[in-house]
């Protein structure tokens, strides 16, 4: 029992792990996307800090809906599969 307890929260552990880099990498590409696009943008249209800093604070709530798209897709993920390794085990 011990043992199945340990393994669960080894895959528990590595899953977090996972999601947390997930969520940070998605942030890090918005991010860096709002900023070289915004940069781009106001270079052709002369307009010099306007459209990056729309377009940077336009990312934060695109980063939040990812994060939680990503969360909500590695949760049902880790429930199909607990349901089926329960199943399996009996």
């Amino acid at each position: 029992m011990a043992q199945t307890e340990k393994k669960g929260q080894s895959i528990l552990s590595t899953l977090l792990v996972v999601l947390i880099g997930q969520v940070g990498c998605l942030t890090l590409v918005v991010i860096l996307a709002s900023v070289f696009g915004g940069l781009w943008l106001d270079n052709m249209f002369g307009t010099k800090p306007v459209i990056t800093l729309v377009l940077l604070f336009a990312g934060i709530p695109l980063s939040v809906l990812l994060m939680l798209t990503v969360a909500r897709r590695t949760l049902a993920r880790l429930k199909s599969q607990s349901e089926s390794s329960d199943s399996n085990s009996d």
